[in-house]
């Protein structure tokens, strides 16, 4: 991250990192708190829901986000963020990448149901999960037809498209 970004970052967000969420003078990193904050920033049923209405659900939506964003280490060290958007990296997973590669896919063998989102309809519990089983999928990595079928479906929805499109190319 150039050095004039991560000043600007220092300035405004109370945590200097990205992402980073600009709404007004407010500058929130942290991509929980993103989604909370627009969440009650905008409610449904004027906007989408961000998370499932049921609040069993919606625990669970947080507990698979905070999953995603916590744990799965080697997996994150061997398919990087950047491996998704851009250049696949040839070299095998780790010991512990496999590990962490094959916890994920069975959570996601747990909770993905062909041709639906997790909680029945889509929330952005989803766009996390989804996000982690690219790190595999775009880098060739062997997952199961129903689960790549679940990820490219949501990696492909019109508003994660829209997401990326503003994105820098990584090569």
């Amino acid at each position: 991250m150039p050095a004039d970004t991560k000043a600007e970052l220092a300035k405004h967000a109370l945590i200097g990192k990205v992402p980073v969420l600009a709404h007004g003078k407010l500058w929130i990193s942290e991509s929980l708190a993103i989604s909370e904050y627009l969440a009650e920033m905008f409610p449904a049923p004027a906007h989408p829901r961000l998370f499932p209405a049921d609040l069993g659900d919606r625990a669970r939506a947080r507990q698979v986000m905070s999953a995603m964003r916590t744990s799965l280490m080697g997996l994150r060290e061997d398919r990087p963020t950047s491996s998704v958007f851009g250049r696949p990296i040839e070299a095998p997973l780790s010991e512990r990448g496999r590990r962490d590669a094959d916890e994920l896919l069975e959570l996601a063998g747990r909770l993905v149901t062909p041709g639906q989102a997790l909680f029945g309809a889509w929330c952005i519990a989803d766009a996390d999960l989804t996000l982690m089983l690219m790190r595999l999928v775009a880098n060739g990595d062997p997952v199961p037809q129903p689960i790549v079928d679940y990820a490219v479906a949501q990696w492909d929805r019109k508003s994660i498209r829209q997401y990326l499109s503003y994105l820098p190319t990584v090569t």
